[in-house]
């Protein structure tokens, strides 16, 4: 398995891609992420993409048609406008999701995500990956929904970016002090 950011030669491949990854995200996030969310992805421009705090990091497979993503992690704003997660059902249960928005909080030195308070399995995900629940707010749908917030110490995230993404295997947290 091979965590990275998600890469791109040209510009022109943006909208492929930004379409491939909305894709993934909206099939296998089993309808919990956020509308504004993802609208904030269809809306992204490939400059918008290379700005602080955005990015796509994904984990992939190697298969007999190359590497195939079996989860995506997309923020925006440092997760101020965006912060989505999906993990493949067949891959769930390995840490896999954590890991992604641990190397995003790693990347940024600090994420902000928002997890409506029904989805256990979201929350679980977003602590283990070093987030802590910060306040509760009234979602739009009327649920209360946690955000969730994480930041690096200036010591701790530069030590932290040198850490390789490639480094990252399945089921492992990139963690300097677990808790």
């Amino acid at each position: 398995m091979k965590i990275s950011s998600l890469s791109l030669s040209s510009p022109d491949e943006w909208p492929l891609a930004k379409r491939q990854c909305s894709d993934f995200l909206r099939r296998y996030s089993n309808e919990q992420l956020i509308h504004e969310d993802h609208q904030c992805l269809a809306t992204l421009s490939y400059d918008g993409l290379l700005k602080p705090g955005t990015s796509i990091v994904a984990a992939t497979v190697r298969s007999d048609v190359g590497h195939i993503p079996v989860g995506i992690c997309f923020a925006a704003n440092f997760g101020e406008d965006a912060c989505m997660v999906a993990v493949h059902p067949l891959y769930r249960n390995r840490r896999i999701g954590s890991s992604l928005i641990r190397l995003q909080l790693i990347s940024f030195g600090r994420l902000r995500c928002k997890v409506t308070a029904e989805y256990s399995a979201s929350l679980r995900m977003c602590f283990h990956a070093g987030l802590q629940a910060v306040t509760l707010e009234q979602g739009p749908s009327g649920k209360p929904r946690f955000i969730m917030s994480g930041a690096l110490p200036s010591n701790q995230f530069r030590s932290s970016l040198t850490t390789s993404a490639d480094s990252i295997q399945e089921g492992e947290l990139p963690c300097q002090n677990p808790s």
